[in-house]
């Protein structure tokens, strides 16, 4: 399966626009992120294995060593359920959702850096966010 930024970037769109720091399952699934129930949706388990491989999302106590940690149970068919265990978009998701959300900078990512590794794109994104942000502070100091 192919990474999908736009997809990440609506996950982490429900975290960033939330009135809480934690959210569940039925949460996502209610913004809109097609979670999948009583089987996930494989595409939902995809992007969300991803997160938690990148250190996007956590649990209470900053854990994101699998998807146990956020509620995710794999059952012996080899099917998933889930319990409603609240996580949240750690710091490291929250810059990572800051380049997703600026629409220059997710069309490079898709357009230019789309079969690159995923510690590529995202330090790929980092690295537009801060030339954009540095733009942008040069013409703040100059117009004054």
């Amino acid at each position: 399966m192919q990474i999908d930024l736009e997809y990440m970037a609506k996950i982490c769109s429900v975290f960033v626009e939330s009135d809480t720091a934690m959210l569940g399952l039925k949460e996502l699934d209610l913004a809109g992120i097609e979670v999948g129930s009583p089987k996930l949706n494989e595409r939902f388990l995809f992007h969300v294995q991803l997160m938690l491989d990148n250190g996007l999302i956590s649990d209470v106590n900053g854990d994101y060593s699998g998807l146990a940690t956020i509620g995710i149970l794999l059952n012996g068919d080899g099917s998933y359920r889930s319990q409603n265990k609240k996580f949240r978009l750690t710091q490291k998701g929250h810059d990572f959702s800051k380049s997703l959300t600026n629409k220059e900078i997710l069309s490079k990512l898709v357009t230019e850096l789309k079969d690159a590794p995923f510690k590529s794109i995202f330090d790929g994104g980092q690295k537009l966010l801060e030339h954009y942000a540095k733009k942008k502070l040069d013409q703040l100091l100059t117009a004054e």
